[in-house]
């Protein structure tokens, strides 16, 4: 894309903005406006005691991100599945973790969107290219507490991302543009008609991207991760009256990708629908909120096969189809049972199914072998909590939950494409269960300005129909399924104390200390080329053979910290701060993993900020983000170096409606290792990257 198609861009987007604010302007006096107060329930009485942090738009704004993923990145011990961002990421390694709690493609944290799950039906991912900064409102990370309301997927916690919305009508727009020759832009817009209120927003994006190996060890094949795509989300909010609100919404995404190479292309398409109700009067009433969402999904991507000099790359494994659908509903009530005692009390039921449709095994240039895995899933569960104010300044929690499993369905089909004749005809057998949660803790103020608290729990996760039926390739690099993973369980316990010595500064720190049981990994099995008999796969020269297993006991201790320092109302400053030492307890399968620390996780992870704004027109930021040194494999051979990273931002008001801003990421060029594969290849996350671009508000 060139500079002029991006100045032609930005003034048509521009443009648009203004002119459409200024319609919407002139018809707001014919509109009667209506309260929108109850989007969501307030915070649970329980949420002080979990370590949470809460990213508000101030901070959305100033991070100079476009998606969400970036601005999470100030949060220590969040991160995809290796350290690249989805900018450059491919689709499936795009999971979740916090605290370094054993990442992986599918994650171990929940994401919910308005009350929505986000998660990948079939893999578990995330779609980060549905989560643009500028459309959201705030996100609250809570780091632990375990299944509590929240139930499958929050192992090692639960992002809640509330999306843009106003009480009046408004309309507003952002337009940017990069130094990897990006161009990206967000129109949204609400207005109201009677007691409705009616939202949308729209997003289209296309960047030529980074490069993802090491500029040394490029070859002619290698080509920046180019991604394009854009996304629709609009609807209804209609006031029913007596504190209750209905909200209807439905979207459409189309996200397509470049993995560093013409031939490694994959495509994303999601369609997705919900409704909500919330009724909410006040914290001394009864109030409930509800939700029922359903998501289709269509994905392909396609992996090669590279020479050693990097001249060709050959299609290896061909995932044409991939679709997968997940309908579900949850809720939740919360009822004030005295004055300083509540309880909460909720359900909620999710059911997926997917399956990869491929062509595989290349004889003569061709693809012979054409593979069909998938299954279904059924995922339900409820639970109650209790909270009471004990005492001024004591709040205590204690709650439980249940939750029912079932995998059934579940396939594996391989045929030869020339002939149809049948290779693998795998009909695996139904597997359900039944899994007990809890989770208990304390909040005490001790003095004015301190406070403890304490909290014990547990949570589970159940593998997902990618990691039951489905391999994947990068590269030469090999992993095969299995479809006999149990679900994973964890218990935790943490510690911690909020201090306010002055008006000004406010410290907390938590200890806590994981064991996760059943943990699915991806295990070595070989890297001696050639046909495995054991798994039935064959082996590239260069590659690897992995294999998904659990693991019997992974234990974690750690220790995050926070400091925020309000000097004016002018200037701020952040530090934050993360250790984590997470290792293998107990294989029996892979003795030898005993003590190794998990891959993809440093030991230590901490950002520095600051933010100043001399007047009501400028604001200016400095961050700063260091990691250390982590394997990127399980043997804990391969070992990725530490870095540190300069990240700069600045905006100005032009008008009451306009803000210029400017950002600067990684501003040293510093090379940040993401992957280390078997050949000794060495894939890089973003380089220096300055961006700039608008944002209008009518």
């Amino acid at each position: 894309m060139t500079g002029r198609k991006w100045i032609w861009g930005a003034s048509v987007l521009a443009a648009g903005i203004v002119s459409s604010g200024a319609m919407a302007q002139s018809n707001v006096p014919t509109l009667e406006e209506i309260e929108v107060t109850a989007r969501h329930l307030p915070p649970s009485p329980s949420e002080q005691i979990y370590a949470t942090t809460t990213i508000g738009r101030l901070e959305l704004d100033t991070s100079g991100e476009s998606r969400l993923d970036g601005v999470l990145q100030t949060v220590p011990g969040f991160g995809l599945f290796r350290r690249q961002s989805s900018r450059a990421a491919h689709p499936t390694t795009q999971g979740i973790t916090l605290r370094g709690l054993g990442p992986s493609g599918a994650g171990r944290t929940l994401l919910l969107l308005d009350g929505i799950p986000q998660n990948d039906p079939f893999g578990g991912w995330i779609d980060w290219s549905r989560m643009q900064a500028a459309a959201v409102d705030s996100t609250i990370v809570t780091r632990g507490g375990g299944a509590g309301s929240w139930g499958n997927s929050a192992l090692a916690g639960v992002i809640r991302v509330r999306t843009r919305a106003d009480d009046e009508n408004t309309l507003w727009g952002e337009i940017r543009g990069d130094s990897l020759n990006s161009m990206e832009g967000t129109v949204s817009g609400q207005f109201t008609v009677g007691r409705a209120q009616f939202f949308g927003t729209v997003n289209g994006h296309d960047s030529d991207g980074p490069y993802l190996l090491r500029e040394d060890q490029r070859g002619p094949i290698d080509r920046p991760a180019n991604n394009r795509g854009g996304w629709f989300q609009g609807g209804t909010r209609i006031d029913l009256s007596n504190g209750t609100l209905l909200t209807v919404s439905a979207g459409y995404s189309d996200d397509r990708y470049i993995n560093g190479i013409d031939v490694q292309a994959s495509q994303t398409q999601i369609a997705n629908g919900s409704a909500s109700l919330v009724h909410y009067l006040g914290d001394d009433q009864v109030s409930w909120e509800a939700n029922v969402y359903l998501r289709d999904q269509k994905f392909s991507t396609l992996f090669a096969s590279i020479d050693n000099a990097r001249t060709t790359a050959s299609p290896a494994l061909d995932q044409y189809s991939v679709p997968s659908t997940a309908v579900g509903a949850n809720g939740i009530v919360r009822v004030p049972l005295t004055e300083t005692i509540s309880v909460e009390m909720g359900a909620d039921l999710r059911h997926v199914e997917g399956s990869a449709n491929e062509r595989f095994f290349v004889v003569n240039d061709k693809f012979s072998r054409n593979r069909s895995a998938g299954g279904e899933q059924l995922i339900t569960g409820a639970f109650a909590e209790l909270n009471w104010e004990a005492l001024p300044g004591v709040t205590l929690t204690a709650g439980g939950r249940v939750d029912y499993w079932r995998q059934s369905n579940g396939s594996r089909v391989e045929t030869e494409i020339a002939d149809g004749s049948s290779l693998r005809n795998d009909a695996f057998p139904v597997r359900d269960g039944t899994v007990g949660n809890f989770r208990a803790g304390a909040h005490i103020a001790v003095a004015d300005d301190l406070a403890v608290k304490a909290v014990a729990y547990s949570g589970y996760r159940v593998p997902t129909i990618n990691e039951l039926y489905r391999p994947f390739r990068v590269g030469n690099d090999i992993t095969e399924a299995n479809p006999n993973l149990n679900p994973e369980r964890l218990w935790g316990v943490e510690g911690g104390a909020e201090w306010s010595p002055s008006a000004v500064l406010k410290l907390d720190a938590t200890f806590f200390h994981v064991w996760l049981n059943d943990a699915v990994s991806n295990i070595t099995i070989t890297t001696t080329p050639g046909f495995n008999a054991e798994l039935g796969v064959f082996v590239p020269g260069g590659g690897s053979l992995r294999h998904r297993r659990n693991l019997d006991r992974i234990e974690v201790n750690g220790v995050e910290a926070e400091a925020v320092w309000a000097l004016s109302s002018q200037f701020e400053m952040a530090l934050r701060y993360l250790y984590t030492d997470p290792k293998v307890k107990r294989s029996t399968d892979e003795p030898a993993l005993v003590g190794n620390r998990l891959a993809q996780v440093a030991s230590h992870q901490g950002t520095v900020s600051a933010v100043w704004r001399p007047d009501d027109r400028w604001t200016l930021k400095v961050e700063g983000r260091g990691v250390s040194s982590q394997f990127d494999d399980d043997q804990n051979v391969r070992r990725l170096s530490g870095y540190a990273v300069l990240d700069l931002y600045a905006d100005m008001a032009v008008t009451d409606y306009a803000t210029l801003f400017i950002s600067a990421e990684n501003v040293f060029d510093r090379t940040i290792e993401a992957g280390l594969s078997a050949d000794g290849l060495v894939s890089v996350g973003l380089p220096r990257v300055v961006a700039g671009g608008l944002r209008m508000r009518f």
